[in-house]
């Protein structure tokens, strides 16, 4: 499913002509029932901001081919947007909200980066130390070598294999989804292939092949209840959503989906399943999160704003000098400025998240969507690379 995000982080400020094809070419589909509409009450009273009519269409786009539900919400000085269309879910056919919570996948990420950068602005690890100096383990669970650092595993140049497309290979989609794992397990799965070629460069040199691995994740899970004593749902608690007051962001756990939840769907020898809370992800550090488009657009506009880590650390997380991932986060140009939108994309069996702010936090954009039901993939999902089309478009026509 991640394979092909190599692809994804490449995409520049030509996506507006992306964009426009996009769109045109499912102009001609035949259009479904109209579904509920949502609008916010802002939408509602002024006159919609200059990008509205791109998201608009996006939207109106996506439900026709048959998403179940599309959240969106936009901020920038030129106003706020936000629209919910469709249903939290086929069976009940119940209204979807803009408060409901997503499956926000990847974006998680992001997260699980903050309280790895935290640890470090506290003195307790170094960005460029052995990952094995504070988890020897990892020599006998993936034979991790002692050049990785814990710098390589945020940015995805470890060169360890990623374990989700391991598992796809000799598991069938539907049992993966239903297998609860352990960071441990994970990893496990991942031991099971050789490690990049690029794993031995020697440490305070970060191995330049960017190779997105979801292994990389499952490691600093590790580091990170090692180091606080807590599990990683616990401390995404206490580090990012309770300081920021995001009471509908938490880490996927055992319990039965929350009544507000969007559901997903996949489509497993051509029955419809619902993906919305799989046991492969509670406890999941690098897809585990649900949230809502709210709570995102809030987490990235602090994050840029210094609220969760030092100034200097954010810098440290977005002025890599690889130009399209920094340290959990993936980086789009701004044509609105000389830097760079910086974020996450999403993409999970039924789900698709694009979360984006500028750099200067005056411009952010969440986009949920319950994707239409239909084969997962093993690749990055192609209808994900659209969503961030349409959300970078917008981004820029709010400068």
């Amino acid at each position: 499913m991640q394979t092909a995000f190599n692809s994804l982080i490449s995409i520049r400020v030509a996506i507006v002509a992306t964009a426009a094809m996009f769109l045109s070419s499912i102009g001609g589909c035949t259009a479904a029932p109209d579904p509920p509409d949502r609008q916010s009450p802002a939408e509602q009273s002024s006159p919609p901001p200059a990008f509205a009519s791109v998201l608009e269409k996006y939207t109106e786009d996506v439900v026709a081919l048959g998403a179940p539900s599309v959240h969106i919400q936009m901020n920038s000085r030129l106003g706020e947007w936000s629209k919910a269309v469709g249903f939290r879910s086929l069976e009940n056919q119940e209204p979807a909200q803009l408060t409901d919570q997503v499956h926000i996948g990847d974006v998680t990420m992001s997260m699980v980066a903050v309280s790895v950068m935290k640890l470090v602005d506290e003195g307790k690890i170094r960005l460029d130390e052995p990952i094995t100096q504070y988890l020897p383990e990892l020599r006998d669970v993936i034979n991790a070598p002692d050049a990785v650092s814990v710098r390589s595993l945020l940015n995805h140049r470890s060169g360890m294999p990623s374990y989700w497309e391991i598992l796809l290979k000799s598991t069938p989609m539907r049992e993966v989804l239903a297998k609860r794992m352990s960071h441990e397990e994970r990893l496990a799965v991942a031991a099971t292939v050789p490690w990049g070629t690029r794993a031995d460069t020697p440490v305070g040199e970060p191995v330049s092949e960017f190779s997105y691995s979801n292994s990389n994740y499952a490691v600093l899970g590790l580091l990170v209840e090692r180091l606080r004593g807590q599990g990683i749902g616990d401390v995404l608690d206490a580090e990012v959503a309770e300081p920021l007051g995001l009471q509908d962001t938490l880490m996927t756990r055992a319990e039965s989906a929350p009544q507000k939840m969007a559901h997903g769907y996949v489509l497993l020898g051509g029955e419809r399943v619902d993906t919305t809370l799989p046991a492969h992800d509670i406890g999941n550090a690098d897809s585990g999160v649900i949230s809502t488009v709210a709570d995102l657009n809030t987490f990235t506009a602090a994050l840029v704003q210094g609220k969760l880590v030092k100034a200097e650390t954010v810098k440290e997380m977005h002025s890599s000098k690889y130009e399209d991932y920094g340290l959990g986060l993936t980086l789009f140009g701004d044509a609105c400025s000389d830097s760079n939108y910086l974020g996450h994309v999403g993409d999970v069996p039924g789900y698709g998240t694009v979360a984006l702010t500028s750099a200067d936090g005056s411009r952010q954009i969440a986009m949920a969507v319950a994707l239409p039901p239909a084969s997962p993939r093993e690749e990055f999902d192609p209808r994900v690379n659209q969503m961030v089309d349409v959300a970078l478009e917008a981004l820029n026509m709010a400068c």
